[in-house]
């Protein structure tokens, strides 16, 4: 008899938790109203910009490209990342624990500090002197030139950049990349690219 109460109370328990559990993870990864848990996510939120940083792929053995590599121009591009921080969210909160998104949804932003972003050359690239700002020969994967990019609403905060300039053998692509504030300050990276094979 006291048998079968433990194994009632055990399945009891592990009912409970279960139920309590996939709450937990409907709450969790529905933090706003407007998301739907079985299908879009929600809107945009409203983000400043804190830094900016610049990464190279090819992607290998856990790690992004760096300087020292050297890569086929093929396998090579560039990615602008702008760190953040947000400060509108959604007035609902759960009354659980714990914060978070939806696995599946990437960042929606509505960068409000943001003036401007530049890209000037610390060494020449390919027929390119160094110092001259190539803002202009930069787009994005949505084909904005960086020097046009004025509307930072609905971004991921990552950027793929296309580079319009044709390196030469063996060069590396080295670059002052400024990050323009509405409120006149600067975040300013210099990044130096892996060394490109272009035959």
């Amino acid at each position: 008899m006291s048998s079968i109460l433990n194994i009632k109370r055990i399945k009891v328990t592990v009912g409970i938790l279960a139920s309590y559990l996939s709450m937990m993870i409907l709450i969790a990864c529905v933090d706003d109203p407007e998301v739907n848990p079985f299908g879009e996510c929600g809107g945009p939120v409203k983000a400043n910009a804190t830094d900016v940083s610049l990464f190279y792929e090819p992607y290998s053995n856990n790690r992004h490209a760096i300087e020292t590599d050297t890569v086929s121009i093929e396998d090579f591009n560039v990615y602008l990342r702008l760190a953040f921080e947000t400060f509108s969210q959604s007035s609902h909160t759960g009354s659980f624990p714990g914060r978070a998104y939806a696995l599946s949804c990437a960042p929606n932003l509505n960068f409000q500090n943001i003036e401007d972003i530049s890209m000037i050359l610390l060494e020449s690239y390919g027929n390119i002197e160094a110092g001259t700002d190539i803002s202009n020969l930069v787009t994005t994967h949505d084909d904005i030139k960086i020097s046009d990019l004025k509307d930072f609403t609905g971004s991921t905060g990552l950027y793929r950049l296309t580079i319009a300039i044709q390196p030469e053998n063996k060069s590396q692509l080295k670059t002052k990349t400024i990050l323009q504030l509405k409120n006149g300050s600067e975040k300013i990276v210099e990044s130096t690219s892996p060394v490109l094979l272009t035959n």
